[in-house]
């Protein structure tokens, strides 16, 4: 607008503004120069400028903006262009928004107020940006009570919306995280003496509303000790509470969790309530208590298997005048030893199958389509499997070089057998027999009839607590093995019982 030299003392004041209407050539203006305008008006403008509110005053039909100090920074690069002018010239890319609401207050005299009301403006280079108001546009009224202008109380209110969307948002991204995550969610008093909530999902008993024996509920007596003295220790240092320990599980059984809870703090750092999460980490201590079990197995069987290594040994140097057969005899056990022990790794340390522990003895010797295998599907325990693993391969041993293996129409059939009827003797039953229309003589002094009987004969029989027998004929050899059935075949249902019980036994 033009401006220029202008003497008049109205409005009053130091402020911008004022100082701006004071010097400002009101001819092309619609409202024309001060001294038109109705006392009501100008009494309007001066509180308007004394306030210290954001206050914009739209005159007229033509809504000429008049606005004060306050005002002045909401409106960016407008301001001071805007001031004596009419609305639509400024804030045309808000216009058709703006102007129903001012239209509705100078045709009813109705106030219109909102809270939070965005507006979409252009502040600073043209560049537009939504922008949110507490807003109260109220009628100004002339002597005759006509409406003469529409007084815009405002206060910007852009950076609390924004921050308020910024928390919503970030409430529901932990409310989706919670909801995805499978872990136990609670909520506790200052002084854990009281469960506000629990989300249990199916691990722990739920809890919707406070409870206070909350420890009863979900703890075993003689765990609380140590529970209490980490809440007492979180509490104090005002830090986050992090414990594993047992729990009762929602379908009555033990579980354990690992259990982490934050303080909530208010602006003094005083403890509002405690959040907190809990896993299930039952399986893992399942597992880790597996390893544990297992490598105190592998421990007790590495010292097992030297005890056997240096028997071999003993007894095979006892027997043996030739170096080079020594050799060999001791290299052929070991590797039986090893045979065993990669069907026990592949197992989990679990025990082996029968027919796989069979086959996997006798595949040195090859001609594995005149041995033939006869027996239920069964898991054998772990000391069965080094034992009955030693056997199979002393008698494999001799079926090659003595027996049905070492002619061209021998057989062996080795078949196995568990009671099937409740009156039967608990016991594991393993048959070898061999069949062959001739077969060599061993000489006397042959290595099967000292270490290999006493393997047979005394040490597979003796570690299961059962008994055995050796028949030879010409053509015709039969090892049978009889034991407890509990100390060969594992019980299905109870794998790591057994593990416990074969390690106690070794």
């Amino acid at each position: 607008m033009a401006t220029g030299p202008n003497t008049a003392s109205w409005p009053s004041g130091n402020g911008e503004v004022a100082g701006l209407i004071r010097d400002c050539s009101w001819d092309s203006s619609p409202l024309g120069p001060p001294q038109t305008w109705t006392p009501s008006l100008r009494t309007t403008v001066d509180l308007m400028l004394a306030a210290e509110a954001q206050i914009v005053l739209f005159c007229g039909p033509d809504f000429v903006a008049l606005y004060n100090d306050a005002y002045a920074p909401t409106i960016g690069d407008k301001h001071p262009r805007a001031l004596g002018r009419p609305a639509r010239e400024n804030w045309a890319e808000l216009w058709d928004d703006l102007e129903p609401l001012l239209s509705g207050v100078l045709t009813t005299g109705e106030t219109f107020s909102a809270r939070d009301r965005p507006f979409y403006i252009e502040r600073s280079g043209g560049v537009g940006e939504t922008v949110y108001f507490d807003v109260s546009y109220s009628a100004v009224r002339a002597q005759d009570g006509s409406v003469e202008a529409v007084l815009c109380i405002v206060s910007e209110t852009t950076a609390r919306v924004l921050a308020a969307a910024r928390l919503r948002e970030s409430e529901q991204r932990f409310r989706a995280l919670v909801k995805a995550s499978s872990d136990v969610i609670y909520r506790m008093s200052p002084d854990w003496q009281e469960m506000h909530e629990l989300d249990g999902r199916g691990f722990l008993p739920a809890v919707e509303g406070p409870m206070i024996r909350w420890r009863d509920a979900h703890l075993f007596p003689e765990d609380i000790p140590s529970v209490q003295a980490a809440i007492d220790r979180a509490i104090e240092e005002r830090s986050v509470f992090e414990l594993e320990h047992r729990v009762r599980r929602a379908d009555g059984g033990v579980g354990w969790t690992l259990s982490r809870a934050i303080p909530i703090l208010d602006d003094d750092g005083a403890i509002l309530e405690w959040f907190g999460m809990a896993a299930d980490v039952t399986a893992r201590r399942a597992s880790e208590q597996h390893i544990q079990l297992l490598m105190r197995e592998v421990n007790h069987r590495v010292k097992n298997q030297y005890a056997v290594i240096l028997s071999m040994i003993r007894e095979t140097a006892k027997r043996a005048n030739d170096p080079r057969l020594f050799e060999h005899q001791i290299r052929e056990r070991i590797m039986a030893l090893s045979r065993s022990h990669d069907l026990l790794v592949v197992n989990d340390w679990r025990g082996a199958g029968m027919s796989d522990l069979v086959r996997e003895h006798l595949k040195p010797f090859a001609h594995e389509e005149r041995v033939e295998l006869s027996g239920p599907d069964l898991t054998l325990r772990l000391n069965a499997v080094q034992n009955i693993g030693m056997a199979l391969h002393e008698l494999g041993t001799n079926a090659t070089k003595y027996g049905a293996l070492s002619a061209d129409r021998g057989t062996v059939r080795v078949s196995w057998r568990v009671p099937t009827d409740a009156e039967e003797p608990r016991e594991f039953e393993l048959v070898w027999e061999e069949r062959t229309s001739r077969a060599a003589e061993p000489p006397e002094d042959e290595p099967h009839l000292g270490f290999g009987s006493v393997v047979l004969q005394r040490v597979v029989p003796t570690s299961l607590s059962g008994s055995a027998s050796l028949e030879r004929q010409p053509g015709f050899v039969r090892w049978t093995l009889s034991a407890p059935l509990d100390n060969v075949v594992v019980d299905e249902a109870g794998r790591l019982d057994d593990l416990v019980e074969d390690e106690a036994r070794a």
